[in-house]
């Protein structure tokens, strides 16, 4: 039985994988900040989940994890460790504070890091595998989601970088990029933008307000166009399982077509696509 840890497992696609790994039978560590949320969830599966309160940029809830997965570990059993934790906070360069873009590379690059280097001792020894949550946007950076996507891009080239180190040992690498999908970080990050826009000045405000009015248009239609949560679950069995796990997973609609385009179109016409997906207005 293959045994799994996956970080930011409340909600979305962390808490739908966690599901569905339970179902299919494997002993899941659950990585959670509130372990409230996963109680029915244990009520269901018993001693199959655990359920770790982990924060995943506080150092010592990531060791009370690795300790709480080397006590319960099957030595035998093959690990997988699948970085899923992250979150997306935008607006106008100009009027981000810094301290966003250290918040979201915490999250999204050095949490994910700490993590895989704390239990890569493991995951050699049992010849396991890493899968990382990126996106889409780690390929296309899109307006005013800078430190999302500059954080994608750090997660795809880490990504890159760890499985051309640890293949050696038989450790698989997989990097799962969805595009928009239903979940529950579009509502988060348009709260958490309009929390930091209160905060720019009354420069930034005006320079920006209607692509940002615009911007929320857009994001707001991808939303509703978004794909189901369940075809990123299935791409991440699917690196769990297969014998022959892939490296990248592009997932969603028309994510591959996106992904080639971006290989060969001009940046200037990548440009005009992009401005045209988000419905920037003019004036």
């Amino acid at each position: 039985m293959k045994q799994v840890l996956i970080t930011g497992a409340s909600t979305g696609i962390g808490f739908e994988t966690t599901r569905a790994l339970l179902e299919d039978g494997y002993r899941v560590w659950a990585g959670v900040r509130k372990p409230e949320v996963l109680e029915r969830l244990k009520q269901d599966f018993g001693d199959r989940l655990t359920i770790l309160k982990l924060d995943v940029t506080n150092v010592d809830d990531i060791e009370a994890a690795f300790e709480a997965v080397q006590d319960q570990l099957k030595e035998k059993s093959e690990f997988i460790v699948i970085n899923n934790a992250g979150i997306a906070n935008g607006g106008p360069i100009e009027g981000l504070a810094i301290e966003e873009w250290r918040k979201v590379f915490e999250v999204n690059v050095f949490a994910m890091v700490e993590m895989t280097q704390k239990f890569l001792p493991i995951l050699r020894r049992t010849k396991g595998r890493v899968i990382n949550i990126g996106s889409i946007s780690g390929r296309i950076a899109s307006p005013f989601l800078g430190p999302y996507c500059a954080s994608k891009f750090a997660v795809r080239s880490f990504s890159d970088s760890l499985r051309r180190e640890v293949g050696y040992f038989g450790v698989r690498v997989s990097l799962i990029e969805p595009g928009p999908i239903r979940t529950e970080i579009w509502s988060k990050s348009i709260r958490r933008s309009d929390q930091v826009a209160s905060t720019f000045t009354p420069d930034v405000q005006q320079a920006y307000g209607k692509l940002m009015e615009s911007l929320r248009e857009g994001v707001t239609k991808a939303a509703e166009d978004a794909a189901p949560v369940e075809l990123v679950t299935k791409s991440i069995l699917h690196a769990v399982e297969s014998r022959f796990p892939r490296t990248n997973y592009l997932v969603g609609k028309n994510i591959q077509l996106q992904a080639t385009l971006v290989q060969f179109l001009p940046a200037s016409v990548m440009d005009t696509l992009v401005k045209a997906g988000l419905r920037f207005k003019k004036g």
